[in-house]
């Protein structure tokens, strides 16, 4: 059945993935937003909501593995590294590595930090 679970999610991961990607002109934007969304959503889904909702870990896996494992990639963020490489193109393949590092990073530590201000918010009102 997590298959089945993650498999629906993948599809509607995959599916938002697809239209926000194909926002790329000369930098490639969208998969740099899709990135970064992916790393701010997956730490703030398993470190915040799958703690304090009442959700299943089958949701939080299809959600997690599913939706945001088929969001986000590695893969088109390396090809499309590699041919700023190919085309001489150096600055713009520094600048979208560091971007995508750092930024991914922090977006992840945002998510964390996001969910434990939630947290403590919460607690706050019990």
């Amino acid at each position: 059945m997590n298959y089945i679970v993650v498999g629906l999610f993948a599809f509607f991961g995959g599916g938002c993935r697809y239209l926000l990607s194909s926002w790329s002109t000369t930098f490639p934007w969208g998969t740099l937003i899709v990135n970064l969304v992916g790393c701010f959503v997956l730490v703030w889904l398993t470190q915040y909501l799958a703690q304090i909702l009442p959700l299943s870990e089958r949701l939080v896996l299809g959600a997690g593995t599913g939706f945001v494992g088929a969001f986000t990639t590695f893969s088109t963020f390396s090809l499309e590294t590699i041919k700023f490489i190919q085309t001489q193109q150096y600055l713009a393949a520094a600048l979208y590595v560091g971007i995508s590092l750092v930024g991914g990073l922090a977006c992840a530590s945002a998510g964390l930090l996001v969910g434990q201000l939630a947290h403590r918010r919460e607690g706050a009102h019990d």
